[in-house]
């Protein structure tokens, strides 16, 4: 056996391409850390064996000639070594990050190589053995270790192909390194058999395929990057590869006995193993679903329950409460509901911080456990809003809301300082009545359907234990309140009552009336406060100090507010036309008065009507001084500049303070009923004279130093009238002078008064920033009107008053005219 001079070229580029792809493997274990360096020094330890084997086969050529035996031997060396290198070529595949992901996944592959493998070397001996018999007479089946190198490159091929199959895309490099290992044993298994042969030209061939093989892995080693996790679906992937090898043996089975050919314990054996080979990992697939469908259902089971669990305290959230809630409804079982809310915890995020606000949060959790009966189950609904459900009857549940009550009151120790909170909380049962009552009329919005809808028992006891708590933080909070049906119908016309306030300027269903300021002692009228009255179609006529309220609290308080203003100015001007002098003043909220555009609403107003700005008086609560008074003096003060005048309503019922009265821009004062109604007027000391008001007195003579006009409230009987006159109060607001009338019949009044005279001069037709008294003009001068006057209470009803002086009104009469809000 001789090389011809092309084979020796091609041996010699052989020996060279695979040294230098030994080289390159060696390099790379070199640079690779990690998990890629044990996959590179196998592969590396590989090829330098196939090289070392490479050579001894390229050498044996020339060294054993002719001599059987001597190639037999050197033909097991090189076999021997070309075994052992696809052997550590296909474990430093196997150990190549990425490529297995799990030892159960590892397995699998490895099955998948082997019955691949057993149907390759099945294939291979129906080719190679009788009656085929590709290699001629002489089969390499006499040869046991040219058998072991079949074996080792059958598992290389099988192996390789399915790690390719199965890499993420993109999968070149991957490819590229198992399509080196399996060249570099199918060309060392051709090295051998051509030197056991005799066959120069395969020994040669099989050199070329080790060396490109060696190459090609080297390249793909020395430029790989991570694969990624091999693809190992059970379902839809990972059993097809066992069709192909069955598919493969069949047909050369089939072929084999066509041709008359026998098997023998080789091609039993690797039919064994192939059907070993696919049985067992059918085994471990059907094993490992088993385990991932229970692991499936476990997650879904946790998922279920943390879907309804608080991350943050751990204990139900508002889906798990509602779920044990719907449980025990349906279950017929004694249920009661507590609903709490932690007071002021808001501060606590703003003060101290969210972090802070969360182990507050996971405090209350766990004193809300710790409490907690066998059949109670503590719930976070959000925020600071919790719950507890149980089964216990009233008067334990009961017991239960205040033991919470003070436990959860307790200090919270944080690292910075304690924390301080308290709570509220509301009671509710499944037996509770429900809040709807015919006697009082709701009206609902359109489609919203009847007030008597059939609702669940949970949104009833939902609603219900809401509602408790609700009354329990407008009672004072830090308190256990149970749930009253009362309060859920006055929260039901509350709610009706702000939704039907929204259209009625539209509607138009309000109105103004005018309550008569009155000059003493002589009782004509002078001027009118501008009352805002609103008679629903249904609901009949709403106290203004309940619809007023909800429109601060909505934000349509500046809405009602503009409405007023320009119909005050509207009347206002009308009764200047025809001659009547007068002056109307209007209440104004602290949310009119701090709005940037109410300025230039109050100018449009005059300017549209052509009222002289003089004749207009707004009216602020002496509450609104408790506010930011700085602002407050900027906004009056530009106010004043439009030529109205200010009064400072209910003086002596707020929080004002001399000194904080003496910067107010105002000039008018109105004293409240509650100084003017003194139960024991006091005579005079040292001098004759009726008995006086003492602090009207004194508030008397502190607005005439401040250069003040004063007016008496609230004046409801002659005794209050004498009081304050001897006081020298020089005009009187009450209901002994008239209750809020429509505007003819103030009209009547004024056309009632025939004499003329001088009057008190409330305001001037001067600019006011010009500073100094202005000169009080002359005014009919009026009498008490003859004829009966009709008025109307601040709940709409109507009030005949015969004589306005003599009437006599009972206690309590007068809250129509106390306090701006109710008035407006």
């Amino acid at each position: 056996m001789q090389f011809s001079p092309v084979m020796i070229v091609v041996a010699v580029l052989s020996g060279l391409g695979a040294t230098v792809a030994t080289g390159l493997l060696v390099a790379s274990v070199r640079h690779r850390s990690g998990g890629y360096r044990p996959a590179h020094l196998l592969l590396a330890a590989g090829a330098a064996v196939a090289t070392l084997s490479l050579a001894t086969g390229l050498a044996a050529v020339a060294v054993a000639g002719h001599d059987q035996g001597e190639r037999t031997r050197w033909a097991t060396a090189v076999a021997i070594g070309i075994a052992v290198s696809g052997f550590l070529g296909c474990a430093g595949l196997l150990r190549m990050p990425g490529v297995v992901g799990s030892p159960s996944g590892a397995v699998r592959l490895l099955l998948d190589g082997v019955s691949v493998a057993a149907a390759l070397w099945f294939v291979g001996w129906v080719l190679f053995s009788e009656p085929t018999r590709l290699l001629g007479e002489t089969s390499h089946l006499s040869c046991p270790p040219l058998l072991l190198v079949t074996v080792s490159a059958a598992l290389a091929a099988g192996l390789n192909a399915v790690v390719a199959a199965r890499a993420p895309r993109p999968r070149t490099r991957l490819a590229g390194l198992c399509c080196g290992v399996t060249n570099m044993v199918c060309g060392g298994l051709g090295v051998a058999a051509g030197l056991f042969e005799g066959l120069a030209w395969l020994t040669s061939a099989g050199g070329a395929v080790l060396a490109v093989g060696l190459l090609s892995a080297g390249l793909a080693v020395h430029t790989t990057k991570p694969p990624g996790q091999v693809d190992a679906d059970l379902i839809r992937r990972d059993s097809e590869y066992a069709f192909i090898p069955m598919v493969a043996m069949a047909a050369s089975a089939a072929y084999h006995l066509l041709q008359d050919g026998r098997f023998d314990a080789f091609a039993i054996t690797a039919g064994s193993i192939e059907g070993f080979a696919l049985v067992t990992r059918q085994y471990l697939t059907l094993h490992d679903m088993r385990g991932y469908a229970a692991r499936l259902a476990e997650r879904e089971a946790h998922f279920r329950e943390l879907a309804h669990t608080d991350p943050l305290t751990g204990l139900a959230n508002r889906r798990g409460l509602l779920r044990a809630l719907a449980s025990g409804v349906a279950g017929r079982e004694p249920v009661v509901l507590l609903g709490l809310d932690l007071d002021g915890f808001k501060h606590v995020n703003d003060m101290r911080g969210h972090d802070v606000g969360d182990a507050v949060l996971a405090e209350v959790g766990r004193r809300l456990r710790a409490r907690q009966g066998p059949d109670d189950l503590p719930a976070r609904l959000g925020g600071d809003e919790f719950a507890v459900l149980t089964h216990r009857g009233p008067e334990d549940a009961e017991r239960l809301a205040q033991e919470l009550l003070r436990a959860l009151g307790e200090a919270y120790q944080q690292p910075d300082g304690p924390v301080f909170l308290s709570v509220s909380v509301g009671v509710a049962g499944q037996g509770d009545p429900d809040g709807a009552d015919v006697s009082h009329p709701v009206v609902r919005p359109a489609g919203s359907g009847p007030v008597g809808v059939d609702e669940s028992d949970v949104e009833v006891l939902l609603r219900h234990a809401d509602l408790a708590l609700r009354h329990a933080k407008q009672q004072g909070k830090n308190r256990v309140e149970r749930y009253d049906a009362a309060y859920e119908r006055m929260l039901r016309r509350r709610t009706t009552v702000e939704h039907e306030l929204r259209g009625a300027i539209g509607r138009g269903e309000l109105r103004l009336v005018f309550q008569p300021v009155a000059s003493l002692p002589s009782v004509r009228p002078v001027g009118a406060e501008a009352l805002l009255r609103w008679r629903h179609p249904e609901l009949g006529n709403v106290r203004p100090d309940e619809f007023i309220p909800l429109a601060e609290e909505c934000g349509m308080i500046a809405a009602l507010g503009a409405w007023v203003l320009d119909q005050a100015c509207l009347q206002l001007s009308r009764w200047l036309a025809d001659g009547h002098d007068v002056w109307v003043s209007v209440n104004v909220s602290p949310r009119e008065l701090h709005a940037e555009e109410y300025v230039g609403q109050v100018a449009e107003a005059l300017r549209a009507h052509r009222v002289p700005p003089q004749r207009l008086v707004l009216e602020v609560t002496e509450h609104t001084v408790a506010t930011d008074v700085d602002e407050l003096i900027r906004r009056l003060t530009a106010l004043r500049r439009t030529g109205v005048r200010i009064a400072l309503d209910d003086f002596g019922a707020g929080y004002s303070s001399l000194g904080q009265l003496r910067r107010l821009p105002i000039d008018i004062l109105k004293i409240d009923h509650s100084l003017v109604a003194e139960h024991e007027p006091v005579r005079p000391v040292d001098r004759d004279g009726p008995p006086f008001a003492p602090m009207v007195d004194i508030v008397m003579r502190l607005g005439h130093q401040l250069g003040l006009e004063v007016i008496a409230e609230g004046v409801t009987s002659p005794t209050e009238l004498a009081a304050v006159v001897a006081a020298g109060c020089r005009f009187g607001q009450g209901a002994l002078f008239g209750w809020g009338v429509p505007a003819e019949h103030l009209e009547a009044m004024l056309d009632a008064a025939t004499s003329v005279g001088p009057r008190p001069a409330l305001v001037a037709d001067g600019d006011p920033a010009e500073g100094g008294p202005p000169a009080p003009p002359s005014v009919p001068a009026l009498r008490p009107a003859p004829e009966s006057v009709r008025g109307e209470r601040e709940d709409g009803s109507d009030l005949v008053v015969e004589d306005a002086v003599s009437t006599q009104v009972r206690p309590g009469a007068g809250r129509d005219v106390h306090g701006g809000a109710a008035r407006r």
